[in-house]
């Protein structure tokens, strides 16, 4: 049920915008990819993620960015992920950092962790063509332990 709703939540949001608000350079879709391990750094354990995003720009200052990411361990496919997030931006020129929320769901395989919401902080820069951030996600019940980093790198269309 809850992936139920977090999808139709996502699905709304995406297709909330009129297509006089969508003109132009409103907007930018992006194909991700990156890599992710936990706060240690020592890479035993990582993940490699790909998948798209879109930024709305409001304003000069304020993007919203939805997105939806596959995630799995060492290309090996023993547990795959999806992560869906909305992340909120300020833009300072080609800038950007924000943060929002995000919900790591078992596709398959097995997995020990928690899959409740987390928050999704980002930082990064932004081109027409291309997308660089560094991000965090932590938990809400145990802010700023037991955390995910990443990078990521977007290409344009």
């Amino acid at each position: 049920m809850k992936k139920t709703l977090l999808t139709i939540i996502i699905i709304t949001i995406l297709f909330s915008f009129s297509p006089a608000q969508l003109k132009g350079d409103s907007w930018k879709f992006f194909a991700n990819f990156g890599i992710m391990t936990d706060d240690s750094f020592t890479f035993t354990d990582y993940l490699w993620y790909f998948g798209a995003n879109i930024d709305f720009k409001f304003n000069e200052l304020i993007m919203l960015s939805p997105e939806i990411n596959a995630i799995t361990n060492k290309f090996n496919f023993e547990a795959f992920f999806l992560e869906p997030a909305v992340l909120l931006n300020i833009k300072l020129g080609t800038f950007f950092a924000g943060g929002g929320l995000t919900k790591l769901l078992l596709i398959a395989g097995d997995y020990q962790g928690s899959s409740d919401f987390a928050l999704k902080l980002n930082a990064g820069f932004r081109s027409s063509h291309l997308r660089f951030r560094v991000f965090l996600i932590t938990p809400f019940n145990d802010l700023l332990k037991d955390n995910l980093v990443g990078v990521q790198l977007g290409i344009g269309f």
